[in-house]
């Protein structure tokens, strides 16, 4: 799910959900994905955001985020989630322990561009993401629509599950729109999972259809899969 109240000072908070599986929202469904055998992507963390830096040359004012920057970012992330209510409760960035611990085996990096983010993280253990990513589908279906209110602001989710294909073993992608009664805004979540391999990306809805926008930001998933696996 995305950051309910979006702007530039909470991107890294941002960044830090949207690495998280278990921040993922699901539908009733079955998760679409194929077999892929790749093999596990080993790097640390400097190494991670050395392959972000490469990728990213080719995006305009794009800005690369490594492992220690979100990392920073956990505690205002802890603390904001700590201080919503989502009806139902099952949903959104619901956790069962703390930010920290749950990515105490990944390395995570981001890069950040106009108009959204796109996050990797590397598991240490593949089954592990498999588990969560799995466990969090179960956990969460009848989420297509919910509610998040942060202290007097409050705004309704709703879930559009759309079709999505890479060559990544689990994939998901939703056309999520958000309402305050007032202003309506929409965002495109891509997210693939391939051995011990999480990317997400998110953005704004462009103009055009779902599925050209969907097309496009699985190029970008599945080139930077590409990248990593070399």
């Amino acid at each position: 799910m995305p950051a309910v109240f979006t702007g530039k000072k909470i991107m890294a908070v941002s960044c830090v959900f949207s690495v998280l599986l278990l921040a993922s929202c699901s539908e009733d469904g079955p998760i679409e994905g194929n077999n892929s055998n790749s093999t596990a992507v080993v790097l640390d963390a400097k190494q991670l955001e050395t392959e972000l830096q490469e990728f990213a040359e080719s995006m305009p004012e794009a800005k690369v985020f490594g492992d220690k920057a979100l990392r920073s970012s956990i505690p205002a992330a802890q603390d904001w989630m700590e201080n919503i209510e989502v009806n139902p409760s099952k949903c959104g960035v619901t956790f069962a322990a703390p930010i920290a611990e749950q990515l105490e085996n990944a390395t995570m990096g981001a890069i950040e561009y106009p108009g959204g983010y796109l996050t990797v993280a590397l598991f240490k253990d593949e089954e592990v993401l498999k588990e969560q990513w799995q466990a969090k589908s179960e956990e969460s279906s009848g989420c297509s629509r919910y509610t998040v209110k942060s202290g007097d602001e409050s705004r309704a989710y709703h879930l559009a599950k759309q079709p999505v294909d890479t060559q990544a073993a689990l994939n998901e992608s939703y056309v999520v729109t958000s309402s305050d009664g007032s202003t309506t805004e929409q965002q495109l979540i891509v997210r693939s999972a391939n051995s011990n391999v999480l990317i997400g990306l998110q953005e704004k809805r462009k103009s055009g259809t779902a599925a050209e926008q969907v097309s496009s930001a699985t190029v970008a998933v599945q080139t930077l899969l590409g990248q990593l696996n070399q």
